[in-house]
């Protein structure tokens, strides 16, 4: 059986922007969980009225850390090094596997390292 090919650049680009769009996401979900809290529990005259809207909130927000981070289709470990700061998504700035096209942790080089990923709007 011949040897499986590497992983194409433009499915590890398309995981880089998904985790930078997860990461712009979750100031927002755990700020509207707090917020949300504080609504019901002042309309309900209660600090334990929201508690289920803040327990939701704040489980939302565990799922939306836990997508943050790309992963390697090769190893399945984190694409970023630890301290890395890769900006959002907007303006993004590259990160060691954008700049050398290869996995940080297992090595593996992606295919297609010359061809950026079409542009869909």
């Amino acid at each position: 059986m011949p040897p499986a090919a590497p992983p194409a650049w433009v499915h590890v680009h398309r995981e880089l922007q998904r985790a930078r769009g997860a990461r712009r996401l979750l100031p927002w979900a755990a700020g509207s969980a707090v917020v949300g809290y504080a609504f019901v529990s002042y309309a309900s005259r209660s600090l334990r009225g929201g508690l289920p809207l803040l327990v939701a909130g704040a489980a939302l927000s565990l799922l939306i850390g836990a997508l943050g981070t790309p992963r390697c289709p090769a190893c399945d470990k984190s694409l970023w090094i630890r301290g890395e700061r890769p900006g959002p998504a907007t303006a993004p700035r590259p990160t060691r596997v954008e700049r050398d096209r290869r996995c940080p942790r297992c090595g593996t080089g992606f295919e297609g390292a010359g061809a950026q990923p079409p542009v869909r709007w």
